[in-house]
């Protein structure tokens, strides 16, 4: 893939799903085995009834599966936050990360950070710093 092809999105969304559901289970078994198959990587973080997902790979196939998170059930109020293009990937080889509400959680580093949430640029930054920080703890 061309660095020029790797596009991507930030999104939040309501959930009434738990970590431990069955379909919980079910949309990382989903997205794991789809993003395989369409070159898609990312992480995806549940915390307090929202669902938080970094998203990246090529445009098309990333710009269908934003369009089947809309319209999923277990997704409601989704709001994209962030998308561009970027020269690299933020979480290679990871066809879907998964975190969810623990000591060290989204919300706590937010406050360690300073990160006013009501400012959607500086969150959305944020946001990617927590899934990557959280991303090297599991990958080293």
């Amino acid at each position: 893939m061309n660095n020029l092809e790797t596009a991507f999105f930030l999104y939040r969304s309501r959930t009434e799903l738990t970590a431990r559901s069955t379909q919980c289970a079910d949309i990382l078994h989903e997205a794991r085995t789809r993003n395989l198959e369409l070159g898609l990587t990312g992480y995806l973080h549940l915390e307090d009834g929202r669902f938080y997902q970094w998203l990246e790979g090529p445009a098309l196939p990333l710009d269908d599966v934003g369009q089947m998170i809309v319209r999923d059930q277990r997704h409601r109020d989704v709001e994209f936050l962030w998308r561009g293009n970027q020269t690299e990937r933020r979480f290679p080889n990871w066809q879907m990360g998964f975190g969810t509400s623990s000591a060290g959680t989204l919300f706590d580093y937010v406050a360690d950070q300073g990160i006013q949430v009501s400012d959607l640029k500086l969150f959305a930054t944020g946001l990617l710093q927590f899934m990557q920080f959280r991303f090297r703890e599991k990958s080293g």
